[in-house]
């Protein structure tokens, strides 16, 4: 799980360091890639934004003017739940090696 949480992660911080313009094709099918990744392993919510962020990359290569205020929010949605669900599993590695202790 932390493997993909990584990738999931670069993944976006790639985008936001690379820039919105330069981020073709491949980085939305990446994304894509790693939704399905995520869904497989019961990230339904994180695996739902990252494809919204594929399909906003997508559209957003069609459009004359540039509003990329909605896709930045949502790649930061993105990456705050992926914190989250990396707090978690910590959490819950932490919980378990404690139980296994007692």
């Amino acid at each position: 799980m932390n493997e993909l949480l990584d990738e999931m992660e670069l993944a976006l911080s790639d985008l936001l360091q690379a820039g919105l313009a330069s981020a073709g094709p491949e980085a939305a099918g990446r994304l894509r890639t790693l939704a399905r990744q995520g869904e497989q392993a019961g990230l339904h919510t994180g695996a739902q934004l990252l494809e919204e962020v594929a399909a906003d990359l997508e559209a957003r290569a069609h459009r004359m003017q540039k509003d990329d205020q909605a896709l930045t929010d949502r790649i930061c949605r993105a990456g705050r739940y992926l914190a989250l669900c990396r707090q978690r599993w910590q959490e819950e590695a932490i919980r378990l090696r404690w139980q296994g202790r007692s």
